[in-house]
Formats: structure tokens, C-alpha cells, sequence
């Protein structure tokens, strides 16, 4: 049985992920910047003054950790794959060779989704649980999940229920199971939040959709004059988007006691990586990171961000520096110089 899957498990570079541009936690960059104003980050400074808030970054679990990233449904089969079974029904497939490359299929047009966002191979959190000696070995420090929150599809960016956890993929006790694995080791476990948008399966949306006096009507934007009648990420049919300027929606999301940001972090989890962060805006963003932080002090907060970062780590505790990454690769792939890729990142 393989112990995981090249094609699922990711071991993040820190110069082109989480801490490409990885910003400091507030309380440090505060102390950081009342010694410099106060003159004790000077030279004269004593070498003990100097090293002070240095050695408070050494030790915030957010800076420079190794992130290593996996995909649930394909990074450990199931030992219980028999019993679940029941939990593929069409339109999705379930593979019965682990090793099977993994190919594109034509748009399913009943399910809104391509094809191969409807394979499944079978991994679980259990799974996954049984292979944290591997992740561990490779010096890895935070675990993070793609999304696991129920859904259709195998990627799980289309959240039908964001309370609950895909059954394939087991239970909220099983997320709190490998949270408490993790923190005996030293460990901490990252989910990923898809706040933009749910499903089109997501049963509030059906209701919003169906009827005009649904509850949830204002939760989403629904208007005659989008293609499909309701406003969608990219236009993807499956990515109905949320209304986010209505209060309920993010008390949902974040700020209500059990919210899905406070709930989770109550199970165990330590953090966020928040998906399409830009489409969120510096206000939500903030929002949302200021309820991590009073519900779990130490929380990371960390965005999806694909333009210039600077003026987005103000509502975050870090970002995924995409920016970075497209200057180091284009600088490795001799398309641009050393001068040039210098002059971009200053």
C-alpha cells in the first residue's frame, strides 16, 4: 500500500507559498515597530534589546513554518472502502485502481461540473491520520487540507454544507481526531475556506433559487439579468457566489459564536488559508481575521493573493505570495534578469 500520493500531497517551498511574503503576526510587528521608533533597534542598542523581538518571531509557530498540503480524497486509500461505497453514487465514479492516472472528462451538464471533478479514489481522514509519521519525516510543521467540508465534487470548493464534513470523507470527530494527532506532535492543522462562494447543490441556494420569499433569497445574488440567473464565480455554473455585504451571510461565516471560522477553530484547527481572499476585500478579510484571532489568540489567517501583496497584510495574517512565485519562476525560466526580478520584488 503506498504511503502517499505524489499527485495529492504537496510539500510546500516557503519562498513560493505561505511565507513568500509572509507577514508578522500583529503583536510582534507592533513590538517590532515600537523599538524601532523608541531607537533600542539602533546600533547602540545592546545585542539582548536587538535580538528581543527576533526571537519572539522564532518563536510564533507562523513564521516560516514548512506547510505541507494534501488533497484527502487522493493522498491515502481507505482501509474501509467496502463500507462506503454507498457514499459514490452516480454522477460520481469511484476508482478501484489507487495508481489509475487521473484524466480530463468531458462537462457534465446535469451536474454543472467537468467530469473528473466527479472521480474519487477513496482517501479519508482516517487515511490520512495513518500517515502522519511520513509527513512528519519530512520536517513538515503545519498540515493544511484542501477543502473537506460536504460537497459534490472531489476538490470540495463547491461547499453544499459548511457545518458538516463530507461524509466520504468522514466525520467533524474524525477533523478533531487529527487535530488532537497533530498538537501531540507539535503539529497544527490549516482547512481552507471557500468563503465566496458554495455549491450549486448547497440546499440554501436551491431554496434561494426556487423561491422569491426563500429566507436565504438575499444571501446570494439572484438576478434575471446573469446568464444563469444568479451571479457565479467566473461564471462556473457549480460557484453560485455569496452575498457578502449581508450581515447574516458572514455571521454565518465568521463572526457568530458558532460560525464556521469560530466552530472550527474550537475542534481543533489553528488556522485558515482562505480561498480567492481577493474577491473578499481588505474589510471582510479584516473582519474575519479579527474573529479568528478572539475566538483562538495565535490563529494564522492566510490569503490567496495573485497581485502585488503589500496592501493586503493589513487585514491578514499572511498570503500565499503569487507574486513571488510568477517573478522567481519567470526569473528561472531566463524570461526575465536578475536586475529586472530585483527590481519587481523591492
Amino acid at each position: 500500500m503506498p504511503t502517499y500520493s505524489r499527485r495529492s500531497a504537496i510539500l510546500t517551498l516557503p519562498i513560493l507559498s505561505f511565507a513568500g511574503a509572509l507577514a508578522m503576526s500583529d503583536t510582534v510587528s507592533a513590538d517590532l515597530m515600537a523599538q524601532h521608533e523608541s531607537g533600542h533597534l539602533a546600533h547602540a542598542a545592546a545585542p539582548s534589546e536587538r535580538a528581543r523581538p527576533f526571537a519572539a518571531r522564532a518563536e510564533d509557530w507562523r513564521v516560516g513554518p514548512v506547510v505541507y498540503q494534501v488533497l484527502v480524497d487522493r493522498f491515502a486509500p481507505a482501509d474501509n472502502l467496502d463500507a462506503k461505497r454507498h457514499l459514490y453514487e452516480a454522477p460520481r465514479v469511484l476508482h478501484e485502481d489507487w495508481y489509475e492516472p487521473i484524466t480530463r472528462r468531458d462537462f457534465n451538464t446535469d451536474a454543472g461540473v467537468a467530469g473528473h471533478e466527479l472521480d474519487f479514489w477513496g482517501g479519508d481522514l482516517d487515511s490520512l491520520a495513518s500517515r502522519l509519521d511520513h509527513i512528519q519525516s519530512l520536517g513538515a510543521t503545519v498540515l493544511y487540507l484542501n477543502p473537506v467540508k460536504d460537497a459534490l465534487t472531489n476538490h470540495k470548493y463547491d461547499a453544499s454544507d459548511y457545518m458538516s464534513i463530507s461524509p466520504e470523507y468522514g466525520t467533524r470527530d474524525d477533523l478533531r481526531n487529527l487535530a488532537t494527532a497533530l498538537r501531540e506532535r507539535g503539529m497544527k492543522l490549516m482547512l481552507d475556506g471557500v468563503f465566496n462562494h458554495t455549491g450549486r447543490s448547497s440546499p440554501k441556494f436551491q431554496d434561494a433559487l426556487d423561491s422569491p420569499s426563500s429566507p436565504y433569497r438575499d444571501w446570494y445574488v439572484i438576478d434575471e439579468r446573469y446568464p444563469r440567473g444568479y451571479r457565479s464565480w467566473f461564471n462556473v455554473p457549480n460557484l453560485p457566489e455569496l452575498n457578502l455585504e449581508n450581515p447574516e451571510v458572514r455571521e454565518m461565516l465568521w463572526n457568530g459564536h458558532d460560525s464556521v471560522v469560530r466552530s472550527f477553530l474550537r475542534d481543533g484547527a489553528d488556522g485558515w488559508r482562505l480561498d480567492v481572499a481577493y474577491d473578499l476585500g481588505f474589510e471582510y478579510l479584516r473582519e474575519l481575521t479579527d474573529a479568528a484571532h478572539d475566538e483562538k489568540p495565535g490563529s494564522w489567517t492566510v490569503g490567496e493573493l495573485w497581485s502585488y501583496p503589500g496592501d493586503w497584510l493589513a487585514s491578514l495574517d499572511g498570503l500565499m505570495n503569487f507574486h513571488l512565485r510568477a517573478i522567481v519562476f519567470n526569473l528561472v525560466k531566463g524570461e526575465i534578469t536578475g536586475p529586472h526580478a530585483a527590481n519587481l520584488i523591492d
